[in-house]
């Protein structure tokens, strides 16, 4: 059961931008829109547009929208904004994601005056955002995660912390892109389907678990169940529970699991079709019942 991203912006043609632009600009009776309004009223990502266009105020010169003229902010001025909202964070340092939300002004301002986020922060004494060292498949995982959470395909401005382990820029600067990110993703993902029986990736057993794992010579597959061929029975199950329905997207206190159906330890192999979906209330009372 493959599957595929949603209809990638590139096919959207500069009419279809650009009026959305202007109806967006209609609905809040403004005569010119900021990165900030457009961004929570738009059909897009206004990265989207800031790529087609060349830049935000071209695609608002195209779109017959006026530009507005920003007054001018000091060095000074930006860096307590940028420690302010360290503060009402709690946090040490600050994702542009992050400040786009809580600042007073945008980041751009921020990277032009200090030459990049991360000088930025250095300035202000914060710590910085980036994290090292960090595998693709981490980076997967993390995806994984924020994509059962959601119920659906992420989208840029979610990938943020603390809700997502990485920020999007970081996705960016692995894979060249956000959407080569998820391309990348769904990849190695579909990969996870054709693992043969008995070709699972390795795990190690504990002792205390080694009678169970081993009474069996019949079965062809492991008891572990990865994280991609979880992903896969969750997407195919709308990261819904197969018994009761609920998902984590519409309440964030549900937990998902993914259950055979078969118990192992009765035959049951780990396999797509002997997977489902099961909240974490319903796999304890299936396991109680069991």
């Amino acid at each position: 059961m493959k599957f595929e991203l949603k209809p990638y912006n590139r096919n959207v043609s500069d009419e279809d931008f650009l009026s959305d632009l202007k109806g967006v600009a209609f609905k809040l009776k403004l005569d010119s829109l900021s990165v900030e309004e457009y961004d929570k009223n738009g059909k897009y990502h206004p990265s989207t547009l800031q790529k087609r266009f060349g830049s935000w105020t071209k695609a608002l010169k195209l779109a017959g929208l006026q530009i507005r003229k920003n007054p001018k902010i000091s060095a000074d001025e930006l860096l307590d904004d940028l420690k302010r909202v360290a503060n009402v964070l709690n946090k040490k340092s600050v994702t542009q994601n992050e400040y786009k939300s809580l600042g007073k002004y945008d980041s751009a301002p921020l990277v032009r005056t200090f030459g990049s986020w991360f000088k930025a922060l250095e300035k202000a004494g914060l710590e910085k955002t980036r994290t090292f060292g960090v595998t693709n498949e981490e980076y997967f995982e993390n995806l994984e995660e924020i994509w059962t959470k959601l119920g659906r395909q992420p989208k840029y401005a979610e990938i943020e912390k603390p809700f997502s382990k990485y920020c999007a820029g970081a996705y960016e600067r692995r894979f060249g892109s956000w959407h080569k990110a998820l391309e990348a993703f769904i990849e190695f993902v579909n990969e996870g389907e054709n693992i043969q029986p008995g070709k699972e990736e390795k795990t190690e057993i504990l002792p205390e678990k080694l009678d169970i794992e081993t009474q069996s010579n019949k079965h062809k597959t492991n008891r572990n169940i990865n994280w991609r061929l979880r992903f896969i029975v969750m997407k195919r199950d709308n990261f819904k529970c197969k018994k009761c329905g609920r998902s984590p997207a519409t309440d964030q206190a549900i937990i998902l699991h993914v259950d055979h159906k078969t118990a192992w330890s009765n035959g049951g192999e780990t396999v797509l079709e002997n997977l489902q979906t099961l909240c974490s209330k319903c796999n304890i009372g299936k396991s109680d019942l069991e």
